[in-house]
This record gives C-alpha cells, structure tokens and sequence, in this order.
C-alpha cells in the first residue's frame, strides 16, 4: 500500500504509458527486457513525483542522458563475450572461372555456264559468253554460300567454409566462470542510477 504517491504496480495495474520506447539502446531488440527490469525492480516502490507524468518525463529524460555510456558497456561485453566463448573465426573463400569460345567461318563460290547454238555459221566467243548474240540458248547459275558459326561457354565455381569455436586452450566451464566473475550486470546499474526517482521512505 502507498502512503506518499502511487506504486509502480498500481500504475501497471492502471496500464499507465511509461513511455520507454525511444531512449538510446544498444539493440532495440533488447527495450522490452530492460524495460520490464526497470519495472520489475520498482515494482513496490513509490514514485518520488506528485504525478505519474511528472515521474513519466524524469524517467524518460534521466534514460536518454544515461544510456549512451550503458550503450557502449553492452557492445563491448557482449564482443568480450563473443570473443571467449569462440576464439576461432575462420572463413576460406575460393572462385574457379573457365571461359571457353569456338568460331568458325566458311565460304564458297560456284558458276555454271551452258551454251546452245542452233546456228554454226554464228559468230562465238568462248571467252565472252555473257554477251553472245548468235546464241540460240545460254543458261548462267552464279551461287555462293558464306557460313559463319560461334559457340561460347562460362563455367564458375565458388567455394566458402566457415570455423567458428574454441580452439581448446581454455575449457567451456572456465569461460563460464570467466563471464561469472569478471562481467557485469549492466541492467543493474542503470536500475541503480534511476533510484532518485523514487520515495526514498520505507
């Protein structure tokens, strides 16, 4: 029960907006949790403002000042993380090409003459037959044929592994003692600095 101001509970229970959703975060994904910790935390706590807009703003503004330095502490522990849990990060990449092309071009030529003469007192030339007049019948088939062919052909092959892991020099139980001992819970510390928020009255 309150004896000052409101509990954060009887705000939930009020489905109060505390806002919340536009403080500076290292990953977005990661607002609904914090959030909920924050409230979790104060859960039977008074808010140390007459009103819950009041409480609302200060809450709010307080996360916007804090978060950037939190933001950098999450980056940095969780590649600190990352880094003892695999300290191997091995990619092979490797890309075979074949280009191959093949052209080819063939022509011929061909002319065929008939010369037919009903006359032989007539005239002819054997070297100018395309201009014979005493002629009875001259026949002249010129064709050529030109064939010109291409082919060509791309082949690519491209080859990727990836080795993420521990390498063995430390066993899995001693990095988890290792993020135990020597890492810190961020969550708490932001929880810490907002306790200025609330009734300092117990």
């Amino acid at each position: 029960m309150a004896h000052y101001t409101i509990t954060i509970k009887s705000l939930i229970d009020n489905n109060f907006d505390f806002g919340l959703d536009d403080y500076p975060i290292f990953d977005e994904t990661y607002r609904n949790t914090l959030n909920n910790n924050i409230l979790n935390y104060y859960y039977e706590n008074e808010i140390g403002f007459e009103t819950a807009e009041l409480f609302k703003f200060y809450l709010n503004n307080k996360l916007k000042l804090i978060m950037p330095k939190y933001n950098v502490l999450y980056e940095k522990q969780q590649s600190s993380i990352n880094t003892l849990l695999g300290n191997v990060n091995l990619t092979e990449t490797s890309t075979r090409s074949n280009n191959n092309s093949i052209s080819s071009t063939s022509a011929s030529t061909s002319n065929n003459k008939t010369l037919f003469q009903d006359t032989p007192q007539g005239q002819i030339s054997f070297t100018d037959l395309e201009n014979q007049t005493w002629a009875t019948n001259y026949t002249m088939n010129n064709s050529g044929i030109n064939d010109t062919s291409s082919s060509s052909g791309n082949a690519s092959e491209s080859y990727s592994r990836t080795i993420n892991g521990n390498n063995g020099n430390k066993y899995t139980i001693d990095v988890l003692d290792d993020i135990k001992n020597k890492f810190m819970n961020i969550d708490l510390l932001i929880i810490n600095e907002l306790s200025d928020l609330f009734m300092g009255i117990f």
